[in-house]
């Protein structure tokens, strides 16, 4: 596979011969031919992967994310389940996280496509939304979501706390 690690902020990056980090905007450019599989995951990256796994079972969602927002783009920087996010960096101003982060929308979308301030929302399949922002010591900002594609009238305070509970668990790991 043709991954290519950032020399910016590390991240191994899908590239044929040439693009931008999806985490921090850096040129990638390909010299050579891609050799060998993809570079292992670090035990950060296992335990992320770990707690997006744990939120996608406890929750029942189809997709778990942990973004992290900088410079107007929400960069998907991990991800769990159905869907191609990984890698993509969006305009903000695109997202239901914008929303969230900006108090137009609470922590739970059960149905999307019923929510007004989610008009123009290039949603795709996800019909439920759950997300909760959070920073680290170092001032960055993120936001761990589960999305479902059906209608979720079922999520409520607690499942907003279960995650919460992960974001303090992953802290240290970011």
């Amino acid at each position: 596979m043709p991954y290519l690690t950032c020399s910016s902020c590390g991240l191994p990056t899908y590239i044929v011969s040439e693009g931008a980090c999806p985490a921090c905007g850096t040129v990638l450019r390909r010299t050579s031919p891609p050799v060998g599989p993809r570079p292992a995951e670090t035990a950060a990256d296992e335990a992320v992967r770990a707690k997006l796994a744990m939120a996608m079972r406890e929750l029942g969602a189809d997709t778990a994310l942990l973004t992290e927002v900088r410079g107007g783009r929400e960069h998907i920087r991990w991800q769990e389940g159905a869907g191609q996010y990984q890698g993509r960096a969006v305009p903000l101003s695109d997202t239901i996280c914008d929303r969230l982060l900006n108090g137009q929308i609470g922590p739970i979308v059960a149905d999307v496509e019923a929510e007004p301030a989610l008009r123009g929302v290039q949603a795709g399949p996800v019909r439920a939304y759950i997300g909760v922002p959070f920073s680290t010591a170092d001032a960055r900002a993120y936001v761990l979501c589960c999305l479902a594609h059906e209608a979720r009238p079922d999520l409520g305070d607690a499942d907003v706390r279960f995650l919460q509970g992960l974001v303090e668990s992953l802290r240290p790991v970011l």
